[in-house]
């Protein structure tokens, strides 16, 4: 069979598929095509040399959902809540982005006020209904938000995660009252506490839910009529598959799935090489995304942040991002400063040295004048300008006063030191050390600037993957179906009930069994697993851990607790000693096994591999030429001292002067940083974010 993962980022639409019984792999990479992404994935399908009737299966990621989002280009959404709760999305949190800017503005609310309607009814905390809906007020209110233009309605009642009855009712009123609006309820998105945190998460779900139903749709259509037959499924952001028709029924879980699939792939990759512990740094054209992994398993978090102060309550691998990608633009702030992003040149118009319109210079600018890019990319598909760049970063160096040579080095300084905050987000600031981890880098642009990073960092290893531009569809190749589901149940250590947690999990369980069936999975290959989000009683963040048994005992639930403690210890250096735990939420995860892809040995290469070409690079105040090598005349076993370049058709790998490199078993690159370190850091330059 032909397995095909594609994943479309905010520059490049990339390809990763496999046969499972020739052993043949083929990638791709192609500009992503802003306006209709379906468009990119059939061109990267045909840049690969594939056609879709030839693919047994599709795996994709897609960021059509999230652009929405950051773009602000959802659909026109309206909200119905209890009556007295219409202003909980504005109200939000009482914390500030920023406790000392004068100037700050709390985000805007997706839905706006005149679209936020309220219907009496209340139901109480233990589910019991103290005062029934008023169906005249709520068809009243749908049909007011139809006359408004809504294309989607969010629904989101106080306690509907104790008892859905009213939420449920109003789907079958907004049925009857408008067929056609798209409609999300808060009791099947986010059944749990926290009443803005439900709100915000229902009214996402309901943004984005006609534009990703229309994108899905698209695909598939443009799909079928090539002679697509195999079977599509989507990335979720926690790391699993969905099909088609539950990525429309719930979008939201589609968040951040190309990030999500690139840190499965760093840490399915890492593990076969024998490295549990990694830190993943996805560097592309748009942001660097990292994570980290213990143990061979990446870190799940219950909630992301869109924008500032407003939260998307779902399972997603907890991926951190910052705007420093290829495309991260050079400017200079109003106290003269030279900055880097987080403003992108994206892939229309792109860089400069692409060539199509771009006129403020970028990271990829810089890194192509310093002499670490060459001048082509995309396997030879876009021929980079030089020239142009170098023009561009001179009109930068102008306006800063120095010399071209030291402004190109500054740019690309800059762009990795706030590359190397955003590693320490996920560990130092987290209370784990970097020099414990391995820096797994992949993207575009990941194996150009990982090196240096790392060495700020006191990382000594850095793995680089086969295939490192293509990482994250390779990713969705490498992981399962999956369902989540979730509901709130509130109880301290010595006040758990254990028939109501029994009860509830078999509820949670007939939710996701009937979803998988419902979708066409075997009921015979599911794996269930049941879990708990635990905190401190007083605090206000959950760990989340399983039960080691089913039906919860006494004796299941001390040892639960136990584990919470134990992990609570581990994430945050100390044990609370007279703290007492309570659980928060119950959740229960069910996934059917697919097929995954594993890297073979690396046997191809040569014996005694020579350059192919040689490059100027400037470093450290200096032009020395660098040897060129093709990655893949490397065989397992070979060693090479900096400075040196390596390049394969989707990315670059720059080996800095005093960093090692070797080749292991499965073609991965080690670059050894250590010896290097000292002589890498340095003094923060001006304007540089620290």
């Amino acid at each position: 069979m032909l397995y095909a993962g594609v994943d479309v980022g905010g520059t490049f639409t990339d390809l990763f598929a496999y046969d499972d019984e020739s052993g043949e792999t083929f990638a791709a990479k192609v500009p992503t095509t802003v306006d209709n992404q379906a468009v990119g994935v059939l061109s990267c399908i045909a840049a690969a040399g594939l056609e879709p009737a030839r693919l047994d299966v599709l795996s994709h990621g897609t960021t059509t959902g999230l652009n929405a989002l950051i773009e602000r280009k959802g659909a026109i959404c309206g909200l119905l809540t209890t009556e007295g709760f219409r202003d909980v999305l504005e109200i939000m949190r009482t914390d500030r982005r920023s406790g000392y800017d004068l100037r700050w503005r709390k985000p805007q609310p997706f839905v706006p006020r005149h679209l936020r309607l309220e219907v009496p009814e209340r139901v109480l905390a233990d589910g019991t209904v103290e005062r029934p809906l008023d169906e005249n007020a709520a068809r009243t209110a749908i049909r007011r938000l139809v006359a408004d233009g809504v294309e989607s309605i969010a629904v989101c009642l106080l306690h509907a995660y104790a008892n859905p009855v009213h939420e449920r009712r109003l789907l079958e009123l907004i049925r009857e009252e408008a067929p056609d609006v798209a409609v999300s309820l808060s009791s099947d998105v986010n059944a749990e506490l926290r009443e803005f945190e439900r709100t915000n998460t229902v009214v996402i779900d309901a943004y984005i839910k006609p534009v990703m139903v229309r994108y899905i749709r698209r695909l598939a259509e443009r799909l079928e009529a090539d002679g697509f037959t195999g079977r599509l499924l989507l990335m979720q952001g926690s790391g699993g598959m969905v099909t088609p028709d539950r990525a429309c029924e719930k979008p939201i879980v589609t968040l951040s799935s190309g990030p999500a699939a690139g840190a499965i792939a760093a840490a399915t990759i890492a593990q076969a090489a024998g490295v549990g512990d990694i830190v993943t740094f996805d560097v592309g054209g748009t942001s660097t995304d990292v994570a980290l992994v213990h143990d061979g398993e990446p870190y799940l978090d219950g909630q992301k942040q869109v924008e500032w102060g407003l939260p998307a309550r779902v399972p997603m691998i907890d991926v951190a991002s910052v705007g420093a990608g290829g495309g991260s633009i050079g400017w200079v702030d109003e106290g003269g400063l030279l900055k880097m992003g987080p403003r992108s040149a994206g892939s229309t118009p792109g860089p400069v040295c692409y060539g199509k319109g771009g006129s403020e210079p970028t990271l990829s600018d810089a890194l192509l004048v310093k002499g670490i890019l060459g001048p082509s990319i995309a396997d030879g598909a876009l021929e980079l300008d030089v020239d142009a760049a170098r023009e561009q970063i001179g009109a930068l160096a102008e306006r800063l006063d120095l010399p071209l040579e030291r402004v190109v080095s500054g740019m690309v300084e800059i762009a990795q030191a706030n590359m190397a905050n955003a590693v320490r987000s996920v560990s130092i600031w987290k209370g784990l050390d970097p020099r414990d981890l391995t820096l797994v880098a992949f993207g575009g642009a990941g194996g150009m600037v990982a090196g240096p990073v790392a060495a700020m960092l006191d990382i000594p290893t850095v793995l680089v993957p086969p295939v490192p531009g293509n990482s994250c569809a390779m990713g969705t190749l490498m992981t399962d179906y999956q369902e989540d589901t979730a509901v709130a149940y509130l109880a301290r250590a010595d006040d758990v009930d254990l028939d109501t947690v029994n009860r509830q999990l078999a509820m949670l369980r007939d939710q996701a069994l009937a979803a998988l069936s419902q979708h066409g999975m075997p009921a015979d290959a599911v794996e269930l697993a049941e879990l708990a989000d635990i905190r401190y009683h007083g605090q206000i963040h959950e760990l989340q851990v399983p039960f080691e048994a089913h039906p919860v005992t006494g004796d299941v639930l001390a040892a639960t607790f136990q584990a919470f403690e134990e992990a609570y210890e581990e994430t945050y250096t100390i044990r609370l000693a007279n703290g007492l735990p309570e659980i928060v939420s119950l959740r229960v995860r069910a996934r059917v096994r697919l097929p995954h892809y594993a890297i073979p040995d690396h046997r191809d290469g040569h014996d005694t591999p020579e350059p192919t070409a040689a490059r100027e690079v400037i470093h450290d105040g200096e032009t020395f030429l660098v040897d060129v090598y093709e990655r893949a005349h490397l065989k397992a076993g070979t060693t090479l001292d900096g400075p040196v370049i390596l390049e394969e058709p989707g990315s670059t790998v720059w080996v800095a002067p005093g960093m090692g490199l070797e080749v292991d078993r499965l073609g991965n690159l080690i670059i050894h940083t250590l010896a290097s370190a000292d002589a890498m850091r340095r003094p923060a330059l001006a304007g540089e974010e620290v």
